[in-house]
């Protein structure tokens, strides 16, 4: 009769067999050798994880923070404070993995997958940009794939394990000599995985990162831009009654540049007005202005 912790082996190198597959024969050898820790594990990558705490460090995925704009699509968010866009822009996916293997096979080549974050951190970072929109991070197909691949890997290793332990079974049958040399051999976990060289993020308490009004445009770029767009205005070919926008969107701009508290979506939809009449603009310097307001925009 063959042994099941052989066939863990041999189905854990075969790239054809589902990981989700892997982990319910995992499920049966942990259970028939009553090793709890690893148990708990399998159940969670089947089911999901429900508490932030448990996510293993392998299930860490890196993206970009983009918010939701009615007019341009997903619009990257930009952080004065560096520090807090990198703790935002890493998260532990806490899906089962049929799921996450369900994404992976509907995504195409190169493509993103957006990931929500929480509904609390989702209002804070709105009051921040004074902006009610959905707001989430984009993340690498290929990040998604790392997750499984891990899991496997980590089975693998297990099995070999139980191997080098002299627990192979007979069947799905484990002899109480080999059910006691489980008990006696560590079983813990993270023995099967590398550590993540990453900061520890907690995404699940909307305390765990501090957000302070540090989405914004930059106060000298814009300046700068508007000082070149009031030299070019007499030269743009836009008709009157679009310079007049123009000029009055100007002053709502130097409004909130010279303002303590400048508000992110004034300036967000003055520049946006401004671009707009560019856009329809012809001449060289129309092009210049578009090019340098991009740069605020995106």
């Amino acid at each position: 009769m063959s042994s099941v912790v052989l066939e863990l082996q041999q189905e854990a190198l075969n790239r054809n067999v589902r990981v989700s597959d892997l982990l319910r024969k995992a499920l049966v050898v942990a259970k028939k050798l009553n090793l709890q820790e690893f148990q708990d594990w399998i159940e969670k990558e089947l089911n999901g994880y429900g508490n932030t705490e448990d996510i293993p460090d392998y299930r860490r995925i890196s993206g970009q923070i983009r918010a939701w704009n009615p007019y341009h699509g997903w619009i990257p968010l930009i952080f004065e404070d560096a520090k807090e866009g990198e703790l935002l822009s890493h998260r532990k996916s806490r899906q089962a993995i049929a799921e996450l293997e369900n994404l992976v096979d509907r995504s195409e080549k190169g493509s993103s997958l957006h990931v929500p974050f929480p509904q609390e951190l989702q209002r804070r970072l709105s009051e921040v940009i004074e902006f009610e929109t959905e707001i989430s991070l984009f993340a690498d197909c290929s990040g998604i794939a790392r997750i499984i691949d891990s899991v496997r890997t980590i089975i693998l290793n297990w099995a070999l394990k139980l191997e080098e332990d002299g627990i192979l079974g007979e069947g799905l049958s484990f002899s109480s000599q080999e059910q006691n040399a489980a008990r006696r051999s560590p079983q813990n976990i993270t023995n099967f995985y590398g550590p993540v060289q990453s900061p520890q993020i907690q995404q699940g308490s909307p305390q765990a990162i501090q957000i302070t009004a540090s989405i914004s445009f930059q106060p000298e770029a814009i300046k700068a831009f508007l000082e070149n767009l009031r030299d070019a205005l007499k030269s743009l070919q836009i008709s009157p009654e679009q310079k007049l926008e123009v000029d009055a969107e100007l002053q709502t701009l130097e409004a909130q540049v010279k303002s303590p508290k400048p508000k992110s979506s004034i300036l967000r939809e003055s520049l946006s007005s401004i671009r707009r009449i560019l856009e329809s603009a012809g001449g060289g310097a129309a092009a210049h202005l578009l090019v340098e307001l991009g740069k605020l925009l995106t």
